[in-house]
Parts: C-alpha cells; structure tokens; sequence
C-alpha cells in the first residue's frame, strides 16, 4: 500500500505568488489539468504526494511526475500512474492525497498549535492510533529510512508547512 500527502498553506506570507509562467517548472510534457486560478498548487500538491507515495530516496523533482487533474463540480481527482488521489481546499490550505490501491486510509489536516510541526504531528498521529485502535504504536524507519508504524509497519505519510500540518496512513487492520 502506497500513501502520500502534501499540502501548502496559501496564508505563508513568504509564499511567492505562482502564475502561468510558473508551471513551465514544475510541469512534466503529458500532464492535463483543468484551468483555475490556483491550478500551480494544485499540481504541486498532487506531484508531491505522489512522490512521497512513491517512497524512494531521491530529490524530489516535479517534471519527472506526470499527473492528470480531472474536475467534475468542486471535487478534484487525479491519476498518475499506479496512483490516484483527490485535491482539497480548506480555507488558506490546499492539500493533496495519493494512494496505491482501494484498501481505506485516513488522513488528517489540523492547524498546528507548537513550534515543532514535525514532532507534533508524529504525535498526533500516534495518539490517533491510540484513540481510534486502542494500540500503542511508535514511528519506525523501513530498510530506507522512511516513517512506517512499528505495529502493523504500515507506511505513513506527514506534511506540514506554515500553520498546518498533517498525516495520512492506510487504515490499520
């Protein structure tokens, strides 16, 4: 099972504003997406959750990842490859999810409360494991050094930027 997650908070008053000419940087020659004001993001969310679904040990590079952003009403889906997810929109947050297969996942986007964005959303999700399965759990490493659940060894994903953060995992069994 494969999951990934990204988001980028639009409130970050260091985030450079992102128009058309932009996407020549991030865009790979067959991805598709429709037109919309916030169209960079929403590939670059995308893109990023397939990379981290993907989980290999390489720097991220968007052109690499192909993506096709489909809308049908408010709701945004995508493919890439063996992977699928859905774009959102929360207030200032633009998040994006990936994954491999039909198996249920959970993620979770909350507005960080510490200055450790990293340290706490580990903890969040090791007490959203606790709450909602009644097991104790830590994060471990897999053979390349990626964050995986020690009791089930399930894969998991993180993401935070600004004033957001967030996880996603497949649903323990």
């Amino acid at each position: 099972m494969m999951v990934g997650i990204d988001l980028v908070d639009l409130s970050d008053p260091l985030l450079k504003p992102r128009d058309e000419r932009a996407l020549r940087l991030i865009s790979h020659p067959a991805d598709h997406f429709p037109d919309h004001p916030l169209r960079f993001w929403h590939l670059w969310t995308a893109k990023e959750a397939v990379f981290k679904a993907y989980r290999e040990i390489i720097p991220f590079d968007p052109k690499k990842i192909d993506i096709t952003i489909s809308q049908e009403g408010n709701h945004l889906t995508f493919q890439s490859n063996n992977l699928r997810g859905s774009i959102f929109q929360e207030q200032s947050v633009i998040y994006a999810v990936a994954y491999s297969e039909d198996r249920p996942y959970h993620h979770q986007i909350l507005k960080r409360k510490t200055s450790s964005p990293s340290a706490e959303v580990r903890t969040m999700l090791i007490q959203y494991i606790k709450l909602n399965y009644d097991e104790e759990t830590i994060i471990s490493a897999d053979e390349k050094g990626l964050p995986v659940l020690s009791h089930q060894w399930l894969p998991i994903s993180f993401t935070h930027h600004h004033d957001y953060l967030g996880f996603m995992l497949p649903t323990p069994q």
